[in-house]
């Protein structure tokens, strides 16, 4: 779906984009600017935002998350090799 149609910038691009930036060696703070410029484009009217942000944000609780739910998806592993040490 299109989210900025000044830019023609399609939903899936733009959380691309921001969870790239977010899972980037710098992990900065990603912003709509941020993810426009990630895209090489600038915004322009700005109506896009209020849709672009709450993207951002639900892409930062994703990522957020998928690390929290690998290290419980390994935590039995670990208790079964402690036990068998022992």
């Amino acid at each position: 779906m299109i989210v900025c149609s000044c830019n023609v910038l399609t939903d899936k691009e733009l959380r691309r984009a921001a969870r790239e930036l977010q899972s980037g060696p710098e992990r900065s703070v990603v912003t709509p600017g941020a993810v426009f410029r990630a895209l090489g484009k600038r915004p322009r009217c700005g109506g896009c935002f209020s849709t672009i942000i709450p993207m951002i944000h639900e892409e930062a609780t994703d990522e957020a998350a998928a690390p929290a739910a690998k290290q419980q998806a390994q935590a039995p592993e670990k208790k079964e090799k402690a036990g068998n040490e022992g």
